[in-house]
This record gives structure tokens, C-alpha cells and sequence, in this order.
């Protein structure tokens, strides 16, 4: 990770160099950008966090084991969605961008039943159901353009507002587990470097920080 930052200073450093007699672009004030991130905040939370432990309802105890069991659930590996943004900043001057994104991940986990037969002491494991999690955060923020040209550009972010972290979970028996609870937490973005490239209009961009977009995020934006 540090070679590849290194990497992104040193190319940045040496495209402003080439280009520094070039004065600095201000002809779009407004900018609207998609990014996929990995590592966000939320995402790392909803990893470390177990689903909610929830034992084996009456009704599905008796449709598997005729009543002659107990049983709790467990939960398979995680099946993550990778943090998708979308962001908008208004540029108020030469340096300074003041707007926000909205960030959506989340993961999939299946359902297991474990139980015991309470008449020959026998222990089973079936498949049963899906937990997930989903994430929506807003967070509204700043950005500030280090160096600013027709066609390249050199920033930061930072920006601080709140996530909500969905988890449901269902069982496939009809009478089986239907449960659902919402979290809300603060949360905090910090693009610590950002680099874009292209057209006056259209450019990609990389982006390593951390916070709800991600330790390291790619996407492209539409300046206009």
C-alpha cells in the first residue's frame, strides 16, 4: 500500500512539474462522479459484526424434527457488495467544493439450522435461510483542489454524517424467522490524496483515504 501511494505522489509530482506553466482551470464549477470503493467504513463493521444469534423458532423445529429436536441457527462466510457512491460537489471558488455523496454496500450470508435429535443424540446441519446486511450512508462534505487544470487534477475530501446498517434475516420455512433491526451510527469520509485525469468534461479518478468510500476507490465524473 505505501509503494503504491508513493507511486501516485511521485507521477503527480512529476505531471505538475511538467505542466506548471499551465495556470490553474476554473471554467466547471460542478461535478458529478460514480465510484466503487473497497475497505469502507461500514463494510468492516458489518465483516467484524456477527449476524444476530436467533435460536430455531418452535414451528421450524417441528416441520424438520417432528418436535423431538432443539436447534439455533449459524451463519456461512460473508458475500460482500462492494461500496458504490454517487457524489456532487459545487466548486465556490478556485480551491474550495463544498457538496457530498451518497454510499450503498452490503453483505450476504446463508442461514443454517444446527440441531440435535433429543432421541438418539444425533446433531444435523441444514441449510435454512439468507441473513443480510445493507448500508446507506450520507455524507455530506468538502473538497479541496490543490491543483486544479484542464486536464488533471490533484485534491482531497473530508466529510462527516451517518450510515444506517439494515440487518434482516429469514428463514424459508413459512412459519420460520422473520427478523429484522436497524442501526444508526456516525461516520466520517477522509480522501487523504485524490488524482484525476481526462477530458474538461469526463475524467477517471483514483482516490486513497479512508472513511464510507473506501481505503482505495476508483470512479469517473462529469464536470461541467
Amino acid at each position: 500500500m505505501k509503494k503504491i501511494f508513493a507511486l501516485i505522489v511521485i507521477v503527480a509530482m512529476f505531471t505538475a512539474n511538467v505542466n506548471a506553466q499551465n495556470k490553474n482551470y476554473y471554467n466547471t464549477r460542478h461535478e458529478i462522479g460514480i465510484t466503487v470503493g473497497s475497505g469502507s467504513t461500514s463494510e468492516i463493521l458489518s465483516g467484524l459484526a456477527d449476524a444476530t444469534s436467533m435460536l430455531v423458532s418452535a414451528a421450524v423445529s417441528s416441520v424438520m424434527t417432528g418436535g423431538a429436536a432443539t436447534g439455533y441457527y449459524n451463519y456461512g462466510d460473508a458475500k460482500y457488495i462492494p461500496t458504490i457512491t454517487a457524489e456532487y460537489y459545487y466548486h465556490v471558488n478556485k480551491y474550495i467544493g463544498l457538496g457530498g455523496f451518497v454510499g450503498f454496500n452490503g453483505l450476504n450470508r446463508d442461514m443454517y439450522v444446527n440441531w440435535n435429535d433429543n432421541v438418539n443424540g444425533t446433531h444435523h446441519k441444514e441449510k435454512s435461510g439468507e441473513a443480510t446486511r445493507r448500508n446507506l450512508s450520507i455524507i455530506p462534505g468538502a473538497k479541496i483542489d490543490w491543483l486544479r487544470m484542464k486536464n488533471f487534477g490533484l485534491y482531497s475530501k473530508a466529510g462527516v454524517g451517518v450510515t444506517f446498517m439494515y440487518e434482516h434475516q429469514k428463514d424459508d420455512e413459512a412459519n420460520g424467522l422473520d427478523y429484522s433491526d436497524t442501526t444508526v451510527i456516525p461516520n466520517i469520509n477522509l480522501s487523504l490524496l485524490g488524482m484525476e485525469a481526462g477530458s474538461e468534461t469526463i475524467r477517471g479518478f483514483i482516490e486513497m483515504g479512508f472513511g464510507e468510500q473506501g481505503i482505495l476507490l476508483a470512479g469517473v465524473k462529469y464536470k461541467f
